[in-house]
């Protein structure tokens, strides 16, 4: 039988979109993105946001208010809390969240899992696909969009009952641009209003431009709406320190920023890209 789920509201049409690496076209999503997800028994889920890849070792990004719920699910349960990514061969596979660095203004958040993935046939570690971040602002009425995990469903399979996820692209246009104040009471300025539609479980899903380069992190809509979505600039993950070495041990250790790590080229950012969405407000 066909575990195919019908599509949500704003879904984007087929091969309208796509997303943009430091090097090539993400031709399938899943390799760049993920569902952040909490596994309270091994086989039980439920659905918490969105996430999507910043380094080739796994480091990633999401929205704050997602970490902030991931962390108190994880003081609760260690490793409780994990991300659903996809290997090349289609198989999925759960991989626990070590620690999140949260901005503390800004919605969005660097997080870090606990191991790499790796092919159980080869052995080898399986690098994830990076997006292209970019501070360049698409202009008023420009087509943006955003990839992420809202629609899933436990299904009947052969295998048994199946957690399906079903990732797609979810579009609309940029509308506004908000830098001193704003609408939303959730959220600090500077941030976007689109017309995607967000629905629950797309928060911190890349926003994409029309070249596919990440200019923001869906953040929020008010309940209820529909073809509304507040976007968060994908620059203030640049503000983020994290340790310089990533492990247990690392706590009161050396720290660097996200924007550091960017000029290294460790974070792929385009071609001409500022560290700050109000130079380049107004760019297609």
């Amino acid at each position: 039988m066909s575990l195919r789920l019908t599509p949500l509201p704003g879904t984007a049409d087929a091969d309208s979109w796509r997303m943009q690496n430091a090097d090539e076209v993400v031709s399938d999503g899943r390799l760049a993105t993920f569902a952040i997800l909490k596994r309270p028994t091994a086989d039980s889920f439920s659905l918490i946001g969105t996430g999507f890849y910043l380094q080739g070792k796994g480091g990633f990004a999401t929205a704050a208010h997602v970490a902030l719920e991931a962390e108190q699910h994880l003081a609760e349960m260690p490793d409780s809390v994990g991300i659903a990514g996809t290997l090349p061969n289609g198989r999925t596979c759960f991989l626990p969240i070590w620690r999140f660095f949260v901005h503390p203004t800004a919605d969005v958040a660097f997080g870090v899992p606990r191991y790499e993935f790796v092919d159980d046939a080869s052995g080898n570690v399986v690098r994830p696909k990076v997006l292209s971040l970019t501070s360049r602002t698409p202009s008023i009425e420009s087509p943006v969009s955003t990839w992420a995990y809202p629609l899933h469903a436990v299904v009947d399979a052969d295998e048994g009952k199946v957690f399906r996820l079903q990732p797609d692209f979810y579009d609309g246009v940029m509308e506004e641009y908000f830098e001193d104040r704003g609408p939303s009471v959730k959220l600090m300025p500077p941030y976007f209003r689109t017309s995607i539609h967000l629905h629950g479980g797309s928060s911190g899903g890349p926003v994409l431009n029309a070249a596919g380069r990440v200019f923001g992190i869906a953040s929020c809509s008010y309940e209820g709406a529909t073809d509304i979505a507040f976007v968060t600039p994908a620059s203030a993950l640049l503000d983020l320190e994290i340790p310089k070495y990533i492990s247990d041990a690392s706590a009161g250790g050396p720290t660097i920023t996200l924007r550091h790590l960017a000029k290294q080229g460790l974070i792929a950012m385009d071609a001409g890209s500022t560290c700050s969405p109000e130079e380049s407000k107004g760019d297609v």
